[in-house]
């Protein structure tokens, strides 16, 4: 089995799309033309939701938050469906051409010698019904969600506590322990350091980088 040619991206709420926003939706779109796109949004996600997960579908429900939503249901999408997943504010200027393997998650933090210690929750892909993910999906709702609040620390990037890339890096040393079939990218080829500068962006282009997350950051402050 390899990677699936879709792309999911995922817009929940009434609020309109930004533009920045759209633009690096477009940009995935434009560097992989012969992949499949879906936009869920909250209804696509409710049918989903109830019709394939239906054990989940209360508990999903219940969330305080839409970020902790879209956190979770990304990883639901990758055991249902598998593709590729970006955030909404990843902007991509290579095609994504990594389909041999099983599962692909970017580092997004090393230590001095290069290992991993967090991994990045902005892009990711799949094969369908890998079991990293029912490991994941599993263990999502075994605490209570409810009073978790979310962590202000920026370095954490955009970790609302129990969802994101501590959690999938946890969740990935968990799985590790008993399976390796799992490719960890080196952080510069997906997750380099965010900078808002072109001629950061244009260096970056030539080299073995495939794009730089954006980090709008809408959950800060409750915003998402």
């Amino acid at each position: 089995m390899v990677i699936p040619k879709i792309i999911h991206n995922i817009w929940m709420g009434k609020n309109p799309i930004p533009e920045r926003n759209l633009y690096c939706a477009n940009s995935i779109k434009e560097m992989n033309t012969d992949f499949k796109y879906i936009l869920w949004k909250d209804d696509k996600i409710d049918k989903l939701m109830k019709e394939d997960f239906p054990e989940y579908y209360k508990k999903f429900n219940e969330l305080p938050r839409t970020i902790m939503k879209i956190d979770m249901f990304k990883y639901f999408l990758m055991y249902k469906y598998g593709g590729l997943y970006t955030d909404m504010d990843y902007y991509m200027f290579k095609p994504f051409d990594l389909l041999e393997y099983k599962v692909v998650i970017p580092s997004n933090r090393e230590d001095k010698n290069g290992n991993p210690i967090c991994l990045g929750t902005c892009i990711f892909a799949s094969e369908p019904n890998h079991p990293y993910w029912k490991l994941v999906i599993d263990s999502l709702f075994t605490i209570d969600r409810s009073i978790i609040e979310y962590t202000k620390d920026e370095n954490i990037d955009g970790n609302i506590l129990g969802t994101g890339p501590k959690f999938i890096f946890d969740m990935w040393k968990k799985y590790h322990k008993i399976n390796d079939d799992i490719y960890i990218c080196k952080r510069n080829l997906f997750h380099p350091e965010t900078k808002l500068d072109k001629i950061y962006v244009e260096q970056l282009k030539k080299t073995e980088c495939y794009g730089i997350h954006i980090c709008t950051g809408l959950w800060r402050n409750n915003k998402l």
